[in-house]
């Protein structure tokens, strides 16, 4: 690039050893260029041929059309989640998981809560994780709800039903 193309204010690709990085002229002075870098840093260039590219701003896109207000239902409007038991009279995993603890009537680890809930077809697990979403789901509801949970955490990866 030649020595009359660079201007100030611009941003160029300069060649730094086999590397280039992008910067911004900041200043000339006695035939020396001062670039800063994106991270702040003050580079010296004095060969006009280290610049490589001069990288011209992006355009603006045209601004998106506003979109529609979104709709913010009432806190006292009816609930849309589902109630009642799930179809093909199967459980949710918490439900399922409870019903192991209560039958059991003993303290047991999740993958034991897991593999008897779905031996016994309390529940489905579409996952690719079963063992995690029991795990997490009873970890979860005993941080959540504290004292009012079903479960009660007995020692590390055994649980048992409050």
């Amino acid at each position: 690039m030649k020595a009359t193309q660079i201007q100030i204010g611009n941003r160029y690709e300069i060649q730094l050893g086999k590397n280039t990085t992008q910067v911004t002229v900041a200043s000339l002075e006695s035939g020396t260029w001062y670039c800063e870098t994106d991270g702040g840093k003050i580079l010296k260039v004095k060969d006009a041929a280290r610049f490589v590219k001069e990288i011209k701003p992006k355009e603006k896109k045209q601004p998106r059309a506003v979109a529609a207000p979104k709709i913010v239902k009432p806190k006292d409007a009816p609930s849309t989640k589902r109630m009642g038991p799930k179809p093909n009279g199967k459980m949710s995993v918490l439900d399922a998981a409870h019903k192991v603890l209560l039958e059991e009537g003993r303290p047991m680890k999740v993958l034991e809560i897991m593999e008897t809930a779905l031996a016994r077809k309390y529940c489905v697990v579409g996952g690719k994780t079963p063992f995690n979403t029991f795990n997490g789901g009873i970890r979860t509801e005993i941080t959540k709800k504290g004292k009012e949970s079903r479960f009660v955490w007995v020692d590390k990866g055994t649980f048992a039903a409050r």
